[in-house]
């Protein structure tokens, strides 16, 4: 046999060993709960498509209606719920396929959402159709969200609650204010009965003030970088203070780069490796795999766990708080709130969220800065507060990505905020 021949040879075999291969995810649902599931897009405006996927609780379609919903909310703005949210934290499968023994879908049904427009599967016809502001990703979501309570029609009455994390936590309280609306219009049906922001980057300008300080405490920088990179920090929360968003955003570049002076950080645990090696695992597998096995995506499109157009669409809202929304939604409205921070997270340090959790204007403010504290569930799990609708949670032992980190905390903040509607799975 020449060369020639044995390249033909191997190659053919290549071939037909790709094609016969059996797909790890198809075989990960075979060997596992086959986790029903609906996915679909949603035309939130023309040219722009929203994609939704929607895990049944339990696995199942019996009796569905009868257990909570939880709408995730991801972070970024980019982040794809379709992969992060779903494998990388709280779905059936982790990234490498494994089943989940902590996912949020025994009990509960959950819906991805990919947001913003053009983020993992969803797509715009057209560049121009990216959000721009947080009001424009918050209306997609809200028409998204009309749209599939008008598909499903049986989980109109079931108790449904907006969690969110990072960036998403920032846009949850407008998205919830936008839908509390919308049902006292009378023009959404809906059973909404609270939201948990998990790692909020609500009040962008406390979460910077205590960043520097936070790395230095940690051993993380020398006090030197911790100098440098507080006086960069205070100029940046001068400016958003001041609403002068576009510095805001030269010093917001300067901080990010002066942070990084020692090494890159992994913002999302202050200890832990960084996550983007296994996403970049996740992202070849969602496009080889997974893709395929969701008819209604379009198989030519490439999945990323972060989209950059329309991050950098959004760039001017980066720095915007939505401390206004969360207010409003504390006192003119019967949610139930839970706000829950890690305490290894640089993106929203703990002592930033503390800071800013207190400094809300609402009828119980007093109370609940004198509340005590109760220990979360568990062992060395960290402690919560709490007073009328209003719940803050130190969870310890996690960063930017609690559901993932500290799974044990994370069960007790879902079935505190959801208290008997929450039915177990049978053991």
């Amino acid at each position: 046999m020449n060369l020639f021949t044995l390249w033909i040879t191997t190659t053919f075999c290549v071939i037909v060993m790709a094609l016969i291969e059996e797909n790890p995810y198809t075989k990960a649902l075979k060997m596992n709960k086959q986790w029903e599931n609906i996915h679909g897009y949603v035309q939130v405006r023309p040219g722009a498509y929203m994609f939704y996927w929607f895990f049944y609780a339990n696995g199942t379609k019996i009796d569905a209606n009868r257990k909570p919903v939880i709408i995730w909310i991801q972070g970024g703005p980019g982040f794809a719920a379709s992969g992060v949210g779903n494998f990388a934290e709280m779905g059936p499968f982790h990234m490498d396929l494994t089943p989940r023994n902590h996912t949020w879908v025994k009990g509960r049904n959950v819906l991805f959402l990919d947001h913003p427009v053009g983020t993992g599967f969803s797509y715009v016809t057209n560049s121009s159709l990216h959000a721009k502001t947080d009001r424009d990703m918050a209306m997609d979501l809200a028409r998204a969200i009309k749209v599939f309570y008008r598909r499903y029609k049986e989980f109109r009455k079931t108790p449904t609650y907006l969690f969110s994390q990072s960036y998403g936590g920032k846009l949850c309280p407008r998205l919830a204010y936008y839908l509390h609306t919308a049902i006292e219009n009378k023009s959404l049906k809906l059973n909404f009965k609270g939201i948990g922001i998990g790692g909020g980057w609500v009040d962008p300008r406390e979460s910077i003030l205590v960043q520097p300080k936070f790395l230095y405490l940690s051993g993380v920088i020398d006090r030197n970088l911790y100098l440098s990179s507080s006086r960069v920090a205070k100029k940046l929360a001068h400016y958003i203070q001041e609403e002068e968003y576009f510095q805001a955003d030269i010093f917001d570049d300067i901080l990010f780069r002066t942070l990084n002076k020692q090494g890159e950080l992994n913002f999302n645990n202050v200890y832990a490796p960084s996550p983007y090696p296994a996403l970049d695992e996740l992202q070849d597998k969602m496009n080889k795999y997974i893709k395929y096995t969701l008819p209604e995506v379009n198989a030519t499109r490439k999945w990323v766990y972060l989209s950059l157009p329309p991050y950098n669409s959004l760039k001017r809202s980066f720095l915007v708080p939505s401390v206004s929304f969360l207010e409003a939604l504390l006192n003119k409205t019967k949610l139930k709130i839970a706000i829950y921070n890690g305490n290894l997270d640089v993106v929203t340090p703990l002592g930033g969220a503390c800071s800013w959790v207190h400094k809300l204007k609402w009828h119980g403010a007093a109370e609940f800065a004198t509340a005590k504290r109760h220990h979360i569930r568990g062992n060395r799990n960290g402690y919560y507060k709490e007073m009328n609708r209003l719940s803050f949670w130190w969870v310890f032992g996690a960063g930017h990505w609690i559901p993932e980190e500290n799974p044990e905390a994370m069960e007790h903040i879902l079935d505190y905020v959801m208290a008997e509607d929450v039915v177990k799975p049978p053991t």
